[in-house]
């Protein structure tokens, strides 16, 4: 009998491929790999004839029980082996090594490639934006307005560039706000890449961007001289309300825990704001949309979209916080206090 053979009996004995290895090992006087075992009784099954009444199957392929284990250890490694190149996270902590206020501004929905766009503006407050020391920015999605197969009847005519396009511009912002993105994460257009192509756009962007890959939205602690905020930010959360618009926001706070602010956009509509919950001091925010106008929004009488960009200034040596709906206002209060 060989050791293969040997290695088949014990494996039939429910003996583990380490043991099996340790008693092989003992009485050849060598070195067996638990791998090699595994190996002698897997190729047991491509070569064994199977008998059934007078039928003999002469090479009927087979799966045997190592067979499925080795597949699900197979699984299990390339489980562990995606989960370290896959960057999306749901919370994350940022050390901002300032000693002065800073300002936190929500920019999203963007919605590069639609007709609908204001360009010239969005150039205008990025430039700002850049020119602002002590300015980061958190993206809020909808980055592109990515119209592509499958997505809503009739959204593609009403795109200037195409998906392709639109992609190429994209990037192209994000590698200019690198030093300012502290997180990206993904909107409902933006989605649409992976759903119908299982393309994580979002992660290609905070690549470039050198910021978290937020995902569909989580949550960030900020860390800032003496003290530490807490915000949740998503681009949209179920419970919205037309009427009460900062109702989303609110229920983050008892979905996710206590924070500072609930950060969210969607509605093409900026708002702050600000109340006593939870026992503390709360800031509810949504950022607005350079996409002001859309067949969608004529279509259900939502009117124009409107452009903001909420700006948070935060103080490093006391817990206050201070919100701005308007970019401009808030960029020159930041400067003030900044000195």
């Amino acid at each position: 009998m060989t050791w293969q053979e040997e290695a088949i009996n014990l494996r039939d004995e429910d003996k583990t491929y380490p043991e099996i290895a340790e008693i092989l090992g003992a009485k050849y006087g060598e070195a067996f790999h638990p791998e090699q075992i595994r190996g002698a009784c897997r190729r047991r099954g491509a070569t064994e004839k199977i008998k059934k009444s007078r039928v003999t199957f002469e090479d009927r392929k087979t799966v045997t029980q190592a067979d499925v284990e080795a597949y699900i250890e197979a699984m299990i490694a390339l489980q562990e082996a995606e989960k370290a190149i896959d960057t999306r996270q749901v919370t994350a902590t940022i050390d901002l090594d300032e000693s002065k206020p800073v300002g936190i501004a929500h920019s999203g929905d963007w919605h590069v490639g639609s007709k609908g766009t204001d360009y010239r503006l969005f150039q205008q407050d990025l430039g700002l934006m850049l020119d602002t020391p002590g300015l980061y920015i958190v993206g809020q999605g909808d980055y592109k307005d990515n119209y592509i197969a499958g997505t809503p009847t009739g959204g593609a005519t009403g795109q200037v560039v195409q998906p392709e396009q639109q992609d190429e511009v994209v990037l192209y912002f994000m590698r200019r706000l690198k030093e300012r993105l502290l997180a990206l994460l993904r909107g409902c257009h933006d989605h649409w890449s992976k759903k119908q192509g299982d393309t994580d756009f979002v992660a290609q962007c905070a690549k470039e961007a050198n910021a978290v890959n937020f995902w569909h939205g989580g949550t960030l602690t900020l860390k800032l001289g003496a003290q530490s905020y807490k915000e949740h930010v998503r681009h949209r959360l179920r419970f919205e309300s037309s009427l009460n618009t900062t109702n989303a926001m609110r229920r983050m706070f008892e979905f996710y825990g206590e924070a500072d602010i609930a950060a969210g956009a969607h509605l093409h509509n900026p708002e702050v704001n600000e109340r006593h919950l939870q026992g503390g001091y709360r800031i509810m925010l949504r950022c607005g949309s350079y996409k002001v106008w859309d067949d969608h929004g004529q279509q259900f009488g939502y009117g124009k979209g409107r452009p903001g960009v909420p700006l948070v200034i935060l103080f490093p040596r006391e817990h206050r916080m201070i919100a701005h709906r308007d970019l401009r206002t808030g960029i020159e209060h930041l400067k003030a206090l900044r000195g």
